[in-house]
């Protein structure tokens, strides 16, 4: 990606990663993926242009993780359960979950 506007910016990204998905016949649905992000970022990384190039991420090395559980209670109830993280070499490790429980009336 190349920013020529106002401020120059240039990003230059490796991603790798691996996803998942496990189906248990109307029961239980389970889905992961995990991503190797490496941003050879030349910048200003905290401005909004560099937080837009970079989708959230940090200069150098990154990992992100996802990984959501789907659960039919019955048939009017559904569960989802969510958690996702990422994690940089210049940062702190962020995690993130939720809980929804849908009823269908």
């Amino acid at each position: 990606k190349e920013n020529v506007v106002n401020e120059e910016a240039m990003l230059d990204q490796q991603n790798i990663g691996v996803s998942w998905s496990f189906n248990k016949e109307q029961s239980y649905a389970v889905n992961g993926e995990i991503r190797y992000v490496k941003n050879d970022f030349i910048g200003q990384a905290f401005s909004p242009v560099g937080f837009q190039m970079l989708e959230g991420l940090q200069p150098g090395t990154n990992f992100t993780w996802n990984l959501l559980f789907q659960k039919n209670i019955s048939s009017f109830l559904d569960l989802n359960i969510s958690y996702s993280g990422r994690d940089s070499e210049t940062a702190r490790t962020i995690h993130t979950g939720s809980v929804q429980l849908k009823a269908y009336f």
